[in-house]
This record gives structure tokens, C-alpha cells and sequence, in this order.
């Protein structure tokens, strides 16, 4: 929710209240300014680019590249299963 810089200051609780259950983009002017989001929101968040960052640092060496992986395989596989009349 975007949220003018004039109205944070003439009630900054409100704005503050609204933090609790969504974003609160603090604008000036129609430019961004900064953000409001709850402590919960926000260590979730952060526990999300933990998890992003962890994910990202791992690497595989090129003996696991596999010349005759197909991309295709579960939709290949699903198809035969539907063909069968198994899904």
C-alpha cells in the first residue's frame, strides 16, 4: 500500500497499524521513499533470502552434467502414464 510522506507524519500509528498486515510503501511525490513491514514479515523475508543464498552457492562439478539428461522426462513420463490410462 502506498502511503504519502505527508501522512505518515500527520499519523504516523495508523501507519504503523497497517504495517502489521501489509507492506507499507512510504512515498514522496510519487517516488518511493522507503518501507514499513512488520518484524514478522520481515524475518520472514529474511529467512527467505537465507534460504535463496544457500540454494545459489551450491555448486556441482561438470562430471554431474549428464549428456543424455532430458529436460522432458516428467512429460514424457506423464504422457505414457496417460496413455495407459493411469492418470
Amino acid at each position: 500500500m502506498n502511503i504519502p510522506l505527508s501522512i505518515l507524519k500527520k499519523n504516523p500509528a495508523k501507519c504503523f497499524e497497517l504495517a502489521k498486515t501489509t507492506e507499507v510503501i512510504i512515498t514522496m511525490r510519487g517516488r518511493q521513499l522507503g518501507r514499513i513491514i512488520s518484524e514478522e514479515r520481515a524475518a520472514k523475508a529474511e529467512r527467505h533470502q537465507e534460504i535463496d543464498a544457500l540454494f545459489g552457492s551450491v555448486l556441482f562439478p561438470e562430471e554431474y552434467d549428464d549428456p543424455d539428461f532430458d529436460p522432458n522426462y516428467e512429460l514424457l513420463r506423464e504422457a505414457a502414464y496417460r496413455d495407459r490410462g493411469l492418470l
